[in-house]
């Protein structure tokens, strides 16, 4: 499954190379999949690379003179093992990312971001920071890309992750 999510996403950033200007892009409200590999590294032990599948919802806003920011919400379909016998059963995420249409169809973005994820039994939580780019395929769809460094903490416990996204997304 991993194989051929990677697949289509190739396959939709491929497809960008025919798509002509676009418009007013990247502002509404936007639904898509995310396909992220994560790594988990603790004070104690690193953790595997871990690859899951997000459902991210989003609202994109154009602030005029070509920023746009983007609200979005990201919710992980699924389990998956971060360590050998450990499991990371949710991850919920709420974020910010301010861009700049650098181009009518292509927006680089920096993020802020929360997330709230329960790994076995504890409910880790923290803030996230990365950036990310998104291309307009047409006026509906959009890949993209993207990097979060995240910062999590359950008591005392403390785990950093580095996360590396392709999405895509149609914009209504």
């Amino acid at each position: 499954m991993k194989k051929l999510a990677f697949g289509i996403v190739a396959g939709l950033l491929s497809v960008s190379t025919m798509a002509a200007p676009v418009g007013e892009t990247f502002t509404g409200v936007g639904v898509g999949l995310d396909l992220t590999t994560i790594k988990y590294k603790s004070d104690e032990e690193k953790g595997k690379q871990a690859t899951s599948l997000n459902l991210t919802v989003d609202y994109g806003i154009d602030y005029g003179s070509n920023f746009v920011g983007l609200v979005q919400g990201k919710a992980k379909l699924g389990s998956t093992k971060i360590d050998n016998d450990v499991k990371q059963k949710t991850l919920f995420s709420a974020g910010y990312a301010q861009g700049y249409r650098v181009l009518p169809d292509l927006l680089p973005y920096v993020k802020a971001s929360y997330s709230v994820s329960k790994i076995e039994d504890e409910t880790f939580k923290g803030f996230g920071y990365g950036v990310g780019v998104k291309y307009a395929v047409s006026n509906n769809i959009e890949v993209g890309a993207e990097y979060l460094r995240s910062n999590l903490k359950y008591d005392d416990l403390k785990i950093k992750g580095n996360a590396f996204s392709a999405n895509a997304t149609y914009r209504f």
